[in-house]
């Protein structure tokens, strides 16, 4: 059973998430945003790594491809939050990591889920079901966010395999994770230069935002990780992913998005799946 602080750090953990992504959503133009708070972490990063360090030769082959991985997947919420709600953006691609990961597992690392698992597949899939269906009773464009989304979970469950076999081989998991902060940051930045965008101009115009993203989104980080050294992981992750029903009061009571009653049972059926998952 976890204890009362470790609870309260990892549901503090989990707000904290839903909140930088929500922030990222709410600005002008959401996808430079996201892409603005993405460059001021890796700016941050790079006195983190003066102290604490990098981490071993052997876990770079999967941080770098960790990061390809990982900046398609920005750009494919990038584009989500362009074109969907919150509400319904967030949900989709959080539930659909676990979703599309357990497969990797099985096909990769030959890892079968347990009747826990399997349960828990269903209950994610029903819930990306019923969001598919509040997509198209409210519009063309949040069928379009959809996907977006959806590709986007595919690629997170890319790098969070990446991120798994990397961490394992790093030696410092506090150097591996600003490295990839880094490493996420100049790819984006890379990005914009190919599609003949100036990535400074951009991070100028929303670094306000961009540090205030970064700031939740490394101190939901580093509360978590503290949390996992406090109690087993597998509850901890699980706990973690009530960020969807976080994100769901956000977009209601925050944002003021239209929340129907199909996303707030979808959201509830996602965290339940994510848990069974998570326990199997």
């Amino acid at each position: 059973m976890i204890e009362t602080l470790p609870f309260i750090a990892v549901l503090a953990s989990a707000l904290l998430h839903a909140t930088w992504n929500a922030i990222a959503r709410s600005g002008p133009e959401p996808g430079d945003v996201l892409a603005s708070g993405v460059m001021a972490s890796g700016l941050i990063s790079i006195p983190c790594l003066l102290w604490f360090g990098l981490p071993s030769p052997e876990s770079l082959p999967w941080l770098f491809g960790g990061v390809i991985i990982n900046t398609i997947g920005i750009r494919l919420a990038m584009a989500a939050y362009r074109s969907a709600s919150f509400g319904l953006a967030y949900p989709v691609m959080r539930a659909g990591i676990p979703l599309l990961t357990l497969p990797i597992g099985v096909v990769i690392l030959g890892e079968w889920p347990r009747p826990a698992g399997v349960v828990g597949v269903l209950l994610i899939a029903s819930a990306l079901i019923m969001l598919a269906f509040a997509a198209r009773r409210s519009a063309r464009a949040e069928m379009r966010g959809l996907g977006y989304a959806l590709l986007a979970a595919f690629a997170g469950a890319g790098y969070v395999t990446a991120d798994a076999g990397g961490v394992r081989l790093s030696g410092n998991i506090f150097g591996y994770a600003f490295l990839v902060a880094l490493g996420n940051a100049m790819a984006l930045g890379a990005m914009y230069v190919v599609e003949r965008r100036n990535p400074l101009v951009m991070f100028a115009r929303y670094a306000r935002l961009g540090f205030m993203i970064s700031a939740f989104s490394t101190s939901s980080f580093l509360l978590y990780v503290w949390v996992v050294s406090q109690t087993p992981v597998a509850l901890a992750a699980a706990l973690r992913e009530i960020s969807v029903l976080f994100a769901v009061g956000i977009a209601q009571y925050v944002l003021k998005e239209e929340v129907s009653r199909y996303q707030w049972l979808a959201a509830a059926l996602a965290v339940a799946g994510v848990i069974a998952i998570r326990m199997a």
